[in-house]
């Protein structure tokens, strides 16, 4: 069975980038209408800090581009994931903009939980790829408006995140000790760099306190490695003698309850 970069995820990237864009336009849209002839002179607003828990649901997928785990089917790949908590702090500020209230935030949570998945080789079972993502820091810009006593946001900037990706090839045999290949196996530690978007609400708690639900996705784009470093083994049936390389994916969908504090009049 061979998978060539099945579309699912891809589509799935693109929906929710639509569903946040949307929102974005229809709050600024909005904004402009309520702004109506107000200046276009830079307000600032309150700054907040908070503390959010929640669950967050880690996607990561491998791809064997050239065939050399799954033998002789390029571009083969296994989706693994794993959910848990999220936990973690944020700050911002509110400001006017061209009559547009808008706000930044910058935020940070801690990672851990490790995805697994030893189907890399579906017939040996003995690669097992593992991906975990240590910490995840977001810079985002939003817009606002007010619906009742409530206020609905949207917005989306950078996201940074520290990733550990895997790969570990078991060899064993009758006339052979079982033991893990270096040489086919490999592990990176890395800074990674994407995007985020994400909507929700919040509404008072209490006197300049607020409670904020929200949802994020944050996508991580691809990174790329290499297995049979000494070059001694082909990348596929037909392919060439060199360290062969495997893709992975990294994506995150959050969500979370935040209480937040503001300052200031």
């Amino acid at each position: 069975m061979q998978k060539n970069y099945p579309p699912r995820r891809d589509a799935a990237r693109s929906w929710c980038a639509g569903l946040v864009m949307s929102a974005l336009l229809l709050l600024a849209h909005a904004g402009t209408a309520r702004a109506g002839g107000e200046g276009a002179a830079l307000r600032w607003g309150k700054p907040y800090a908070g503390v959010f828990a929640g669950s967050r649901q880690a996607d990561h997928r491998v791809i064997d581009v050239e065939g050399f785990a799954n033998w002789g089917n390029p571009g083969w790949s296994v989706e693994y994931d794993r959910s848990g908590f999220a936990g973690g702090v944020l700050a911002g500020w509110k400001f006017l903009g061209g009559g547009l209230p808008l706000r930044i935030e910058v935020d940070g949570m801690s990672g851990g939980g490790t995805a697994t998945s030893n189907l890399l080789d579906p017939e040996g079972l003995d690669e097992t790829v593992r991906s975990e993502f240590r910490w995840i820091a977001t810079a985002r810009i939003g817009i606002e408006h007010p619906a009742g006593p409530a206020t609905v946001f949207a917005g989306g900037g950078l996201a940074l995140a520290g990733i550990d990706s895997s790969v570990t090839d078991i060899d064993f045999g009758p006339d052979m000790p079982t033991r893990a290949d270096p040489d086919d196996s490999f592990r990176d530690s890395s800074v990674e760099a994407g995007w985020v978007f994400g909507i929700g609400v919040e509404a008072p708690l209490a006197a300049n306190w607020l409670l904020r639900l929200e949802g994020s996705y944050l996508d991580f784009g691809r990174s790329s490695h290499q297995v049979n470093h000494s070059g001694d083994g082909r990348c596929g049936p037909d392919g060439p003698r060199r360290p062969c390389p495997y893709d992975i994916e990294n994506d995150l969908g959050i969500v979370r309850l935040a209480i937040i504090r503001q300052f200031g009049s």
